[in-house]
């Protein structure tokens, strides 16, 4: 069973506290969990459009990034948007959906056992004299 988590991280300078030294700080929320991928990305681009009531989009690119079943590298799914050349914001983002597979531990376990004992195999047939 897959479903889709929709996530924005956030990155950003902030004055330190007394918790902590650091000025760089990262901030990342849930947007949802879906049971399909149409949805998620019908949420994110949903999203998108908060940050570009907010901000520009960058005058070099000046085109609208979104979530899509088709748009990524050669036609594979668009999963990750960030605003590095997309809008002129004082912070980074980094909108992402990840595809969350639910599985029983014991049959992934002997899986990857599978796998490692194929590996080791083939790298004996293969690189060892």
């Amino acid at each position: 069973m897959e479903k889709y988590l929709l996530t924005i991280e956030f990155r950003y300078s902030d004055v330190p506290t007394k918790d902590s030294d650091f000025t760089n700080k990262t901030k990342k929320i849930t947007i949802g969990v879906f049971d399909d991928f149409d949805s998620a990305v019908i949420e994110g681009n949903k999203n998108l459009e908060i940050f570009e009531k907010h901000f520009k989009l960058n005058k070099n690119y000046n085109k609208k990034e979104r979530f899509s079943k088709n748009g990524g590298c050669f036609g594979s799914k668009k999963t990750l948007i960030s605003n590095l050349a997309y809008l002129q914001t004082p912070f980074t983002f980094y909108a992402k959906i990840d595809t969350l597979v639910y599985s029983d531990v014991e049959e992934t376990t002997l899986t990857v056992l599978d796998a490692t004992k194929r590996y080791s195999k083939y790298r004996k047939e293969n690189y060892e004299d």
